[in-house]
């Protein structure tokens, strides 16, 4: 992408303007401390365009890239974006959306509101022992219950890293979710699925506290969470679980070019 650099080639000052960027903001800050850790370890999947009093933020998945601007960023920035030719997820101000949108065309998927979440994990309920962390012997199956029941999601193998968890049931995952970034003392969650044929069942708030309770074992003292307002039962699952809205954006789906 034009513009777009690896944060392991930003120089020192460059790294410091886009901390000050993101310094306050729950979520992006998590995003920026990541890829810095990611950079230090030679991932090179994280990328930065620089702007003047901005900045757009990106991470490349398995087969999807992710944009999240911050700051002041101007058209042409913006308008940059779809010409990744990747699936593409935006996370936008609703002023930035509303700039994007005519550029979309027809690879615009969906569009929806996005929640940002996040929660304490000082106090937490005790976690169901079905649910258990997965490894790499699991990749596999993992693979196949997200492509059969949740084809569009961001599902990479160094996820298992972070940590992932699972209700396995019959040698097959019946539920599961997982850490999509970590740094420090903060992780950032998703990947929440759930079996259709086992809806109802409560095994999404069961996944969620199990993956709260492996987290806070290894030092995580902050979770956060993004979901959309077209799933408000996922939303009624984190509230009871006591994360609060921390902001609201517009996220856009973009089909691959």
């Amino acid at each position: 992408m034009t513009g777009f650099r690896p944060v392991a080639d930003l120089s020192r000052e460059e790294r410091a303007r886009v901390g000050a960027l993101v310094v306050g903001h729950p979520v992006f800050a998590l995003y920026w401390d990541a890829a810095l850790d990611a950079a230090a370890a030679d991932d090179r999947s994280r990328s930065v365009l620089l702007e003047p009093e901005g900045a757009v933020l990106g991470i490349a998945f398995d087969g999807l890239s992710a944009y999240t601007p911050v700051g002041a960023v101007g058209d042409a920035a913006l308008l940059s974006l779809p010409a990744d030719p990747r699936p593409l997820e935006l996370h936008l101000t609703p002023d930035q959306a509303e700039r994007l949108r005519p550029a979309c065309l027809d690879r615009l998927a969906l569009e929806d509101g996005l929640r940002f979440y996040a929660r304490l994990l000082a106090d937490l309920p005790e976690p169901n022992p079905a649910c258990r962390r997965m490894g790499p012997a699991e990749l596999q199956p993992l693979r196949r219950f997200y492509a059969a029941h949740y084809p569009a999601t961001v599902f990479s193998a160094w996820m298992l890293d972070l940590p992932f968890v699972a209700i396995v049931e019959d040698d097959r995952p019946v539920a599961a979710g997982g850490v999509l970034a970590r740094a420090g003392s903060r992780a950032m969650i998703g990947n929440f699925l759930v079996d259709p044929a086992r809806r109802g069942e409560g095994l999404a708030g069961h996944v969620l506290a199990g993956l709260l309770a492996v987290l806070r074992a290894e030092g995580v003292t902050t979770a956060l969470l993004a979901t959309n307002d077209l799933n408000p039962a996922a939303c009624r699952v984190y509230e009871r679980a006591g994360f609060t809205l921390v902001e609201r954006r517009v996220q856009l789906d973009l089909h691959a070019a």
